[in-house]
């Protein structure tokens, strides 16, 4: 972790056992699991691990079973407990937890975000230990938004998708396969900086009108819709872009379904601003399609990126836009037996206005 990045995971622990005590709570349980836990990463330094255990007071420590061990160690700068070969055959991080914790007061409080184990359950128990939920109270505030030291790598992350979507462009042909341009983004996004490459998304013809798509060796045909949907990571951080083109020589309508989001994706765009209702950009993004004549699409306008817990741009949302909130912002259209279009863009709001990070032209193949 680098040195900017690692003060701001200290700090963030800081405020966490500050949030614990203000609560009167004895300690949180931050539960991870995986090797891509941001909120982990964020707060220990390693995205590995099973249990992240922050007392009021005294150290955290990171509890992991043996098979995290190497990872976890070489990159949290908290202390690295290891549950015991004998616990982890039955899965039981809790001895590993009381040992970070130490002696603990009769009856304690601890905090908990995400799920806990049946062992850990159990242990709670016995300790006679209230349990109170902390992801909507200390949790999901602490990660609202990107802070500052965060917006370099939000754009490097972005830099490398819109790499992407130009290998995508480049490969996109008649007679070229779905797999085929996959595989040249996937290639493309690693040799710019990606660690990962995440979802990616190529659906080709009547397949566009999937909002989602799993890799199929379809060969695209003259005059396709091809919708290209990217979300490579980079350093706990992630972008996700979606441009739709079309292949050779398309129809009007295509082209027609291609502007009409793009109308969608500028008017939310020209309603950006510091306090913003996420629920009403939503709803501006769903009439301009109106006044197109297409309808309303089955998903969200768009949602947060690289671990933030909002905004969250869909109908009803009580989310606003604050300094540092990151998010997609996506309308569609879907006409099965047709094809499909989705426009996204990666938006980060800023002091002074907001950002559209990802650059790739909305375009299409002629």
């Amino acid at each position: 972790m680098e040195g900017k990045l690692l003060a701001l995971s200290k700090r963030r622990v800081e405020h966490v056992k500050s949030q614990l005590r203000g609560k009167g709570l004895d300690a949180a349980l931050v539960m991870g699991g995986g090797l891509s836990n941001r909120t982990l990463l964020r707060l220990s330094g390693s995205s590995s691990g099973s249990v992240l255990v922050i007392p009021a007071e005294g150290n955290p420590g990171l509890v992991v079973f043996p098979i995290d061990r190497t990872y976890a160690s070489d990159h949290s700068w908290v202390d690295v407990h290891v549950v015991s070969e004998e616990d982890s055959q039955r899965r039981d991080a809790a001895p590993a937890i009381g040992e970070v914790l130490g002696e603990f007061p009769k009856s304690p409080k601890i905090g908990h975000s995400g799920a806990l184990s049946a062992p850990i359950q159990d242990w709670v128990k016995e300790l006679e230990a209230e349990l109170v939920d902390v992801k909507e109270g200390i949790m999901d505030p602490l990660f609202s938004a990107l802070n500052p030291v965060e917006w370099p790598y939000q754009r490097k992350i972005t830099r490398v998708v819109d790499v992407g979507q130009e290998a995508a462009y480049e490969s996109i042909s008649p007679g070229v396969t779905t797999n085929e341009v996959a595989a040249a983004i996937a290639s493309a996004e690693l040799r710019a900086g990606a660690t990962g490459v995440g979802y990616l998304q190529v659906s080709t013809g009547v397949r566009s009108s999937y909002s989602h798509d799993s890799a199929e060796d379809v060969k695209i045909r003259e005059g396709d819709l091809v919708l290209v949907d990217l979300c490579p990571t980079a350093d706990g951080y992630g972008s996700d872009e979606t441009r739709t083109y079309i292949a050779g020589r398309g129809s009007a309508k295509a082209m027609g379904m291609i502007e009409a989001v793009n109308r969608s994706v500028e008017a939310v765009l020209g309603s950006i601003e510091l306090g913003a209702s996420a629920g009403e950009l939503d709803a501006i993004s769903r009439r301009s399609l109106a006044e197109d004549g297409f309808p309303s699409y089955p998903h969200t306008l768009g949602h947060p990126l690289s671990g933030c817990s909002g905004p969250g741009l869909r109908k009803g949302s009580k989310h606003v836009l604050e300094v540092g909130s990151i998010f997609t912002v996506e309308p569609g259209i879907y006409e099965l037996g047709y094809g499909g279009v989705r426009i996204e863009e990666n938006v980060l709001v800023t002091d002074d206005g907001f950002e559209v990070l990802t650059k790739w032209p909305r375009a299409f193949l002629k």
